[in-house]
């Protein structure tokens, strides 16, 4: 027999015929009518009922929680997670941010300086550090090296824009400086219920090796990438083909090493790569004096347009809002469509009231294994 929840109206009413057919109450009474009327009655035999009724609800309330718990489609929080230890599916947790980190010193030295993995640095603030995954190598008669850094928390709170890491918070022998030319990747939140879901409900074909739902699986634990493209057949039968983005030489060596080892078959030959960079140039005529009463001055509108370029590069490559919130930007294989752009700005910027784009006038394609990256902005202002 199927379970079937019952709400209190429902129970009350099931009471009251069992007792109207037994003649515990009498026809006359018209309860049936004067309680779906919502009418006060005064009978201490209904009442009763009445509590009991409230009793029953609150208890099929538990029955169903506990008859859902089990189910995939159901199931929420906790129950989910039990889910998933039955059929090997953990779920997704928050994976780390990284971010490439380029250390110097003022003069170079006749001598190799090594630092060990796991120099700490962080914002001016001291709010976000990174530690670094390899050791600081710079070699006699060299300035500089970059080294990958990886997030001390995981989630979207230690994504970090370009040139923020620049404090070394541990004592170092050798005075070095450091800064990050370009923004961390990576840093994504844990999997809600629903994306914790779809992958139990597949989790027969995450375990068939070479699956695209094994990769699936694979790429949501991984740390430090913001998107991917898995091609197949790329070189004929047997052939794979992985973009990581940004794809960093440690990211793809440990994709690499690890999708050989667990993911695809013996058979086949997996090739790693980087994404080529689709450099998208725009040039547009922006309107914010439009209902005005008193138009903006010279130095508010450079002001304004100082942030309509860096919202277009958030909506290009990614960063930080105005409303403090992460934006990812395009991902792999993203076409840039003009359009899009507009109502970004507009949700971003409150002072613009019109955008014409004389460049592009059209989207710009983009290939699975190309990513969008913005170039030169220009904004004309009206």
């Amino acid at each position: 027999m199927n379970y079937e929840e019952k709400a209190y109206e429902e129970i009350f009413e099931e009471m009251l015929n069992d007792s109207l057919d037994k003649g515990l109450i009498s026809h006359a009474e018209d309860f049936a009518d004067f309680i779906a009327n919502e009418e006060d009655i005064s009978n201490y035999y209904v009442m009763d009922k009445s509590v009991i009724a409230r009793m029953f609800e609150i208890a099929y309330e538990y029955m169903t929680a506990v008859y859902e718990s089990a189910k995939v489609e159901y199931g929420e929080g906790n129950d989910l997670d039990d889910i998933g230890k039955i059929v090997g599916i953990e779920r997704p947790s928050a994976t780390y941010a990284e971010a490439e980190v380029t250390f110097s010193i003022s003069q170079a030295l006749e001598e190799d300086t090594n630092i060990s993995a796991g120099v700490i640095v962080s914002t001016q603030e001291e709010d976000i550090e990174y530690r670094t995954l390899e050791n600081i190598f710079i070699a006699a008669g060299e300035t500089e090296t970059t080294v990958p850094t990886i997030a001390v928390e995981p989630g979207v709170g230690s994504k970090v824009v370009e040139n923020s890491l620049t404090r070394i918070v541990d004592s170092l022998e050798v005075n070095l400086s450091c800064n990050n030319a370009k923004s961390s990747s990576g840093g994504t939140e844990g999997y809600t219920d629903d994306e914790y879901r779809y992958l139990l409900l597949n989790w027969i074909k995450i375990h068939i090796k070479g699956s695209d739902e094994a990769y699936e699986n694979y790429f949501a634990n991984f740390d430090g990438i913001d998107s991917y493209k898995i091609i197949p057949n790329w070189d004929g039968t047997g052939t794979v083909k992985v973009v990581l983005d940004p794809g960093t030489p440690t990211q793809l060596n440990r994709a690499y090493e690890d999708l050989q080892g667990i993911i695809t078959q013996a058979t086949e030959d997996i090739v790693m790569f980087s994404p080529t960079s689709k450099f998208i140039d725009i040039y547009a005529v922006v309107n914010v004096d439009i209902d005005q009463l008193n138009p903006y001055s010279t130095v508010e509108k450079d002001a304004i347009r100082a942030r309509i370029i860096t919202a277009i590069k958030c909506f290009i490559d990614g960063g930080y809002r105005e409303d403090g919130s992460w934006y990812p930007g395009l991902v792999l294989g993203e076409d840039f469509i003009p359009h899009k752009l507009a109502v970004f700005l507009d949700e971003e910027i409150t002072e613009l009231k019109n955008i014409n784009f004389n460049y592009p006038e059209d989207y710009i394609p983009i290939l699975d294994e190309e990513i969008g990256v913005s170039n030169t902005i220009t904004i004309e202002m009206l």
